[in-house]
């Protein structure tokens, strides 16, 4: 679990307690009051959604997810301030 920039919580490694299949690998973005707010596949296959890491400064943010599947990790920039 992370804390994305705007407050918000992120999730990762929930596929064996909650699989979708229609939904598989997913980080889960949701409040801090527990309201859904989106969700992200990182793999086709179940179990791939294994951790992840956020780290911001006064510009931009950084997003890291690991995909457990593949053994990759992909880092992504994202331009702040995001939309609250």
């Amino acid at each position: 679990m992370a804390e994305a920039p705007n407050g918000h919580l992120l999730v990762s490694n929930s596929d064996v307690i909650n699989p979708d299949p229609n939904q598989p690998s997913e980080i889960v973005e949701f409040t801090k009051q527990g309201q859904f707010i989106k969700q992200l596949s990182v793999d086709p296959a179940q179990g791939g959604s294994f951790g992840l890491a956020v780290k911001a400064n006064q510009d931009d943010a950084f997003f890291a997810a690991v995909d457990d599947n593949t053994a990759t990790l992909t880092v992504s920039t994202i331009e702040l301030p995001l939309n609250q």
